[in-house]
């Protein structure tokens, strides 16, 4: 025996890139346009909280029922979106950030991701005002501290 690769075996490499292939044949198409129906089975159960639309515009929010427990939990949120990683008909992820400690460690981590279409005031405030009622319908007021970057025009 010797540690040599068996040559009758193909490349991991070569395996890996099938596998994707046949990941991607399973995957969803992209939509193109904001008129694309979301098809649930692609996401866990109970991740999709909402899908609002705003004057035309999108947003879908997501969240699991212990990342809304950590929510609900914390005295501020600190909400962050960035434009990069979000592909057409969106134009950024925003996402609603909190401490949570466990043990002796306390980390910020995200714990709603919102894909949103536009960048008005309008689509923050609908955004901002639909966590605040989701999270707060027991009456507990909640802190939102917003970026220093203006975001919104």
């Amino acid at each position: 025996m010797t540690n040599a690769p068996c040559p009758a075996l193909p490349k991991p490499v070569l395996i890996a890139r099938q596998a994707n292939r046949l990941r991607q044949s399973l995957r969803p198409t992209e939509p193109t346009d904001l008129n694309f129906s979301l098809e649930e089975q692609h996401i866990p159960e109970n991740f999709l909280q909402k899908d609002l639309t705003v004057n035309g515009r999108r947003h879908l929010v997501f969240a699991t029922a212990e990342q809304l427990v950590h929510l609900h939990k914390a005295k501020t949120w600190y909400i962050d979106g960035t434009f990069k990683l979000v592909r057409h008909p969106f134009t950024q992820l925003l996402t609603i950030n909190a401490f949570v400690r466990k043990e002796q460690d306390t980390k910020q981590v995200p714990l709603v991701f919102v894909l949103m279409s536009g960048k008005k005031k309008k689509d923050y405030r609908t955004v901002r005002w639909y966590s605040v009622i989701k999270i707060s319908n027991d009456g507990m007021w909640v802190y939102l501290q917003l970026s220093h970057s203006k975001t919104a025009s």
